[in-house]
């Protein structure tokens, strides 16, 4: 039986994914098409000053129906079980997460614990009068936690990660908070309800030779199966005919190649697929693209001579004294992978194009991140033997309380060509982690392969992303 030919546009762990299930079928011929030399994108690892590096904090964990399965079958031995270890770093002391009550209390103090209290008390009994749906971030979330709390912890957070709060559409929220209130909170404080694997994982997978083992064991069995996984692939043009694509177009190691295509599968941003399918000719949908908003990923990896430096393996800092919303400590997750008197801790945090950040140095910013590693007690100054600094454009999708209108715009333009299926974080635009990546790439592949029809398959995946949550 001759196999449909599917190209696959990008090779990070969405792309990546969905050429794995769909390969597994036996009835279509993958190519997967990558522009950079390596594949994994942020999910990928990368060797450093003896030390193998993640883009930052990963971890292997689900509750999607057999997705954890998968990936457990997919990388047996290759990978190591661990037990979660995260706190928030909230007024000069580690507060355990999930939040328990007398470390809470002794963390923020009588009077400041009897305000969150009070502020929660407001906000139930406002919310028994008003049932209307919240208009933004900072609306969910006082409503829920009340005022106090949201000032606390979620608004300098949130400003952190995403900007503004107040321009944040309430879905950035119920993707991020498990909770579904702080009665619930409060409940598990006092013992009283218990977290779920729904709300806490106690216990992750991680691949021993680093987070990018993952993505390469995906493209080991594309290639065992047959498929192929190009690097140093430039993509031009998308040949089209009837309103399909036919054929990518391009340039792989500086020669001129062409894929013949039955179904394209993208995992790319959304305005560059734009730029191969319209070719800038269609204003309305520009204009939607380009208002889809994203934020700046910076990783600054400060290397420090001791063994360990943390307890954790990663650590939340909401308070904005800390140009950083988290850290993670590589060796936390397998010792093996730094040397064994030296540790390497990964600052991360966002900003927008516009802001200081940007525009800072990279020694600017390393010192700001060993700073705050200094002021937080983490570690000495003069233990600092080093730093690395790297950006990454437009990496996590922010919802401004427009985005909805304009994703369905864009959407709906793209949907015209109908051999094209969108996955992954930045190819749906969808906030996402890696379970959800392999999700979509088993969806598109299970009802490919039953005879339905890429816009049927692209409606219903939308509606699965929508309710994908994050498990921290």
């Amino acid at each position: 039986m001759d196999r449909k030919k599917i190209v696959i546009l990008g090779a990070g762990l969405g792309g990546l994914a969905s050429g794995y299930f769909l390969a597994r079928t036996g009835q279509y011929h993958v190519t997967v098409l990558e522009q950079a030399s390596v594949t994994g994108g942020m999910c990928g690892s990368f060797e450093h000053d003896g030390f193998v590096l993640d883009h930052g904090a990963h971890k292997i964990y689900s509750v999607i129906p057999g997705i954890l399965d998968e990936i457990r079958s997919l990388m047996g031995n290759r990978l190591i079980k661990l037990p979660k270890k995260n706190r928030l770093f909230l007024r000069k002391h580690l507060v355990d997460y999930p939040l328990r009550l007398g470390n809470l209390a002794r963390a923020l103090g009588l009077g400041t614990f009897l305000q969150l209290g009070l502020g929660y008390a407001v906000a139930f009994a406002s919310g028994v009068i008003d049932k209307r749906p919240a208009r933004s971030y900072a609306e969910y979330m006082t409503r829920r936690f009340g005022r106090p709390a949201y000032d606390l912890v979620f608004a300098p957070l949130a400003d952190k990660v995403w900007g503004n709060p107040s321009d944040l559409h309430p879905e950035m929220a119920r993707t991020r908070v498990p909770s579904s209130g702080g009665m619930e909170v409060i409940l598990k404080l006092l013992g009283v309800k218990k977290e779920t694997a729904e709300s806490n994982a106690e216990f992750f997978y991680y691949p021993r030779r680093g987070f990018g083992d993952f993505p390469q064991a995906l493209r080991e069995k594309i290639e065992e199966m047959g498929g192929r996984v190009i690097v140093n692939a430039q993509v031009d043009r998308l040949e089209q005919s009837n309103g399909k694509v036919t054929a990518i177009a391009g340039k792989v190691a500086g020669q001129p190649v062409s894929f013949p295509c039955e179904y394209l599968v993208s995992s790319v941003p959304l305005p560059v697929l734009g730029r191969l399918v319209f070719s800038n000719a269609d204003q309305e949908f520009d204009r939607a693209v380009e208002g889809l908003q994203f934020r700046h990923l910076f990783l600054v990896y400060v290397f420090v001579k001791r063994p360990l430096a943390l307890q954790d393996q990663w650590l939340f800092f909401p308070e904005r004294e800390f140009i950083f919303g988290r850290i993670f400590e590589q060796k936390q997750m397998n010792p093996e992978l730094g040397p064994s008197d030296r540790t390497a801790i990964c600052c991360d945090f966002t900003c927008a194009e516009n802001s200081w950040q940007w525009q800072a140095t990279d020694q600017e910013l390393a010192h700001k991140c060993i700073d705050g590693l200094v002021m937080g007690g983490f570690i000495q100054a003069d233990q600092v033997t080093g730093y690395l600094v790297r950006r990454q454009r437009n990496f996590y999708p922010r919802y401004d309380l427009q985005y909805a209108e304009k994703k369905q715009m864009v959407s709906r333009k793209l949907q015209k060509i109908g051999n094209l299926l969108l996955t992954g974080r930045i190819g749906m635009y969808n906030y996402n982690n890696s379970d959800h990546c392999m999700d979509m790439g088993r969806f598109i592949a299970e009802n490919l392969v039953s005879g339905q029809n890429p816009r049927d398959i692209w409606d219903a995946l939308e509606q699965r992303v929508r309710d994908y949550r994050i498990v921290d």
